[in-house]
């Protein structure tokens, strides 16, 4: 058969295809463009948002646990009590309880000798070159991942993992005199990197193919365990941590990927870990596929069909389809509601018609589906995205407080002092910083329990809501340790808002038999000082002068109240 340029036969077919295309291509590059790119943008927006979380989360935890050595190392024990004594084993063991991370605990002396640790493992050797004791001597430190070396012998092995892998927290021991006694570490299992990253991720995660990912400096994943042998990581190059990418990871797999840096929280130490989460590419746009293929098959389907009754009917009949080709262009030219009728056409050319007009309803009830589909597919992204950032905003929150005060968090706190200093330098003036600590707290822990102690340190951030301004800034920063930021003060305001706190908590009635009190370090922030953490150095300087004085006393003001 051959084609001629103003056959019937071809002009009805390019009319049928023309109609196929004009309802369905502008929905299909809807579905392939504007929808998809959208698509795209939101769920990178939701994965940054998660790296971000679980990034804040993670290195708060490191904070805490670092802190926790360090205060540990400046207690009255390690500074003044003989390297020999036995209470050290009995200290170290009730920190690993607290914290059963914590495979391992040990005090080694200035020569490098381990003099106490938690199971007496290691008791008596030399650690010497072990890097947490060498930079340990100069400063508080963190080791990045390793595995186990003098360890991996004493330690059972667990059924199911790799080796046995830990990161390491040191801190400098020094005595009154401010001589180096020795070094206090400890090793923390890699298994608490786990619990915190399955704490943060979905709950349907695995349904929508979301994978959460720890990569190290050296661009190495080194969460989940076993990953850095069987998968590579972008480089770290390509992320952007305010936005996404859409990356290959070393597979025929492209995936949208997001990224969010552990910040540093010891200065000049810096881990360059990274929390990546990805998705593939196909998980995030198979509802858009799925439509295209909709649209692909509906339209394959109704052009094949309009083709072959295109062919037939000019088979058959030629004269009376004039008409209804005239007919049909009008149709073309946007008049829909004209009618494909013949009425001196014979039966099957009327019963043609019939079908055809058939069809032209069919393909505007189509489009109109498509239209209500796309409007309802539209409300439920809408719907989802609402619940995503419901969710995010819940972990907002759960990043910043508290659970067992209400209170802010180490991380708010750090927040708010960036904000407070910030606005300190540009519009002058002064801040006020407490620093709190509950006197005798694991005196209360190891006579009533956990339990007891939990009632007490939700009594005392009570009573500190009731004895501060609204203005003024609460968190809990540490086990019983306390931070208070008073904006717009001075000293002498510090001072006294310090003894009115000491004094209005050991008046209060606590919920134990016994009186709680507490001891109060003060210092001022003033816009010549270089960083924010001067003022918390200060007012932990004098938080510990307090507990050195007595107790149950302020330290720090222009004269101390006791």
């Amino acid at each position: 058969m051959t084609f001629l340029p103003d056959s019937f036969r071809n002009r009805l077919a390019l009319l049928f295809v023309g109609l196929a295309l004009l309802v369905g291509l502008p929905t299909y590059l809807y579905l392939n463009h504007i929808y998809a790119a959208q698509l795209l943008r939101d769920r990178g927006g939701a994965l940054r948002d998660l790296a971000s979380a679980v990034a804040g989360v993670l290195g708060e935890n490191l904070r805490e646990r670092q802190r926790e050595i360090e205060l540990l190392a400046q207690s009255p024990l390690y500074r003044r009590a003989p390297l020999d004594s036995s209470d050290f084993r009995s200290s170290l063991e009730r920190v690993q309880e607290t914290y059963p991370q914590y495979s391992w605990i040990g005090l080694a002396d200035a020569q490098g000798t381990v003099r106490a640790a938690t199971g007496g493992m290691l008791v008596g050797q030399s650690v010497v070159k072990r890097p947490w004791f060498i930079n340990g001597r100069q400063g508080p430190f963190f080791g990045d991942l390793h595995e186990a070396l003098l360890l991996t012998k004493l330690l059972p092995p667990a059924e199911g993992q790799g080796p046995v892998r830990f990161i390491d927290f040191a801190s400098p021991v020094f005595d009154e005199a401010g001589h180096l006694r020795g070094v206090l570490a400890a090793h923390a299992h890699w298994r608490w990197a786990a619990e915190v990253v399955q704490v943060m991720t979905p709950h349907d995660a695995a349904t929508n193919g979301l994978d959460v990912f720890i990569v190290n400096q050296d661009n190495v994943v080194i969460y989940p365990d076993g990953q850095e042998k069987t998968l590579l990581a972008p480089d770290k190059a390509a992320f952007n941590p305010q936005s996404y990418t859409i990356d290959g990871w070393g597979d025929a797999i492209s995936y949208l990927t997001a990224t969010a840096p552990v910040r540093e929280f010891i200065a000049g130490q810096s881990l360059g870990w990274r929390i990546v989460v990805r998705q593939p590419i196909t998980r995030t746009l198979a509802d858009v596929r799925h439509l295209q293929r909709v649209v692909l098959l509906s339209l394959a389907a109704a052009t094949i069909l309009f083709l072959a009754l295109v062919w037939w009917s000019a088979t058959r009949f030629s004269r009376p389809l004039e008409r209804l080709a005239a007919l049909a262009h009008r149709i073309e030219a946007g008049e829909e509601k004209t009618r494909l009728e013949v009425a001196d056409a014979p039966q099957e050319i009327r019963g043609l018609a019939a079908a055809l007009q058939d069809m032209a309803d069919a393909l505007l009830s189509h489009q109109e589906a498509l239209a209500q589909s796309n409007a309802q597919l539209e409300e439920k992204v809408s719907e989802r995205t609402a619940a995503l950032a419901q969710a995010n905003a819940e972990l907002h929150q759960l990043a910043r407080r508290d659970a067992l005060t209400g209170l802010a968090n180490r991380f708010a706190a750090n927040e708010r002092l960036q904000d407070e200093f910030l606005r300190m330098r540009r519009h002058g003036g002064s801040y006020g910083l407490l620093m709190l600590d509950i006197d005798f707290f694991k005196r209360i822990n190891d006579t009533l329990g956990h339990a007891g102690g939990d009632e007490v340190l939700r009594h005392v951030a009570a009573t500190l809501r009731t004895l501060v301004r609204e203005s003024d800034f609460i968190a809990r920063v540490g086990g019983e340790e306390f931070m208070v930021i008073l904006p717009e003060s001075s000293l002498a305001d510090a001072a006294r808002v310090g003894e009115k706190i000491r004094a209005g908590i050991a008046a209060s009635q606590p919920p134990i038999d016994r009186q709680v009190t507490v001891s109060v370090g003060v210092a001022l922030a003033t816009p010549e000082q270089e960083d924010m953490d001067l003022a918390v150095r200060q007012a932990d300087t004098q938080l510990y002068r307090a507990k050195e004085a007595g107790r149950n006393r302020v330290a720090g003001g222009p004269q101390s109240a006791t």
